[in-house]
């Protein structure tokens, strides 16, 4: 049986067509990054919310990778590729897995490809789940006409098979309204999927202004979000012999937010959809 090794973390110009979050949010600038774990091969980090992948703007993570790579060997600077085998949303935070050779990316995004990578998400939704596991699995098609937002398949516009599981695993409120935390899995990486999966069960993710009720709120509301409440929680993933299967997690980020209960109010609502 494989051994695993577990890594834990410790503590922009827009252009037309991009898409936002919460409106007149900015990215953070923070001139570092939080590394989770790193060797020849490849860098693990915490992906801090609102910040693009990569891109002509101020602040992304290639840019903030490449400034804590040059500062340990400064050719990095010049000769230096990071290569994205996975994707995080511009709003998403957590744990992302970049490769530094092009044999590492091929080792890692055959995993991917495969399915055979796992991973976990937390995320706080508008609404009370009832206990148990919820299987999503509309497909995710493009919205037409709107390039930043995707939407679930139908059979003029049937996209991709997507699947998703989703675990309640607390209750509480935020800013009035009552919350569920829940973790997901995702077999499957289609973009948005977690967010347009979760929509469409009636229970959008808290400060997701491209698809939640937040997109109307204006920065200085005092019931707009600081950020959108979706983290890539942990990676499970097999790195190249001799480093073998491999945990990467972050603490929880949103456990400072709302005082949760392990058990759902009195009265539940029945679920839109999904059983």
């Amino acid at each position: 049986m494989a051994t695993r090794e577990v890594y834990v973390a410790q503590a922009p110009r827009k252009k037309e067509g991009d898409e936002v979050t919460t409106r007149g949010r900015k990215p953070p600038r923070s001139p570092e990054i939080d590394v989770i774990y790193e060797d020849e091969g490849y860098v693990v980090v915490n992906k801090p919310a609102d910040v693009r992948m990569d891109g002509e703007f101020d602040v992304t993570v290639e840019k903030l990778v490449r400034a804590h790579l040059t500062k340990k060997d400064a050719t990095w600077e010049k000769e230096g590729k990071i290569r994205f085998v996975h994707q995080l949303d511009y709003a998403t935070s957590g744990v992302l897995l970049l490769a530094l050779t092009r044999r590492s990316a091929a080792f890692t995004c055959k995993q991917f490809e495969r399915r055979t990578v796992q991973k976990k998400y937390l995320a706080l939704v508008y609404g009370t789940i009832p206990p148990g596991t919820y299987k999503y699995d509309e497909n995710i098609a493009n919205q037409p006409g709107i390039d930043f937002r995707m939407t679930v398949g139908t059979s003029a516009n049937p996209g991709r098979s997507a699947l998703t599981y989703c675990t309640p695993v607390g209750y509480g409120e935020y800013l009035g309204k009552r919350v569920t935390k829940v973790l997901l899995e995702p077999s499957s990486g289609r973009r948005h999927q977690l967010r347009v999966h979760l929509l469409t069960a009636g229970f959008p993710i808290v400060g997701d202004a491209t698809y939640a009720l937040d997109s109307e709120l204006g920065p200085d509301d005092p019931n707009t979000p600081p950020r959108m409440f979706l983290h890539a929680w942990n990676l499970l993933i097999v790195l190249p012999a001799p480093i073998g299967l491999r945990l990467f997690e972050t603490d929880d980020p949103f456990k400072d937010f709302v005082k949760l209960s392990p058990t759902p109010p009195a009265k539940i609502p029945a679920l839109v959809s999904h059983t």
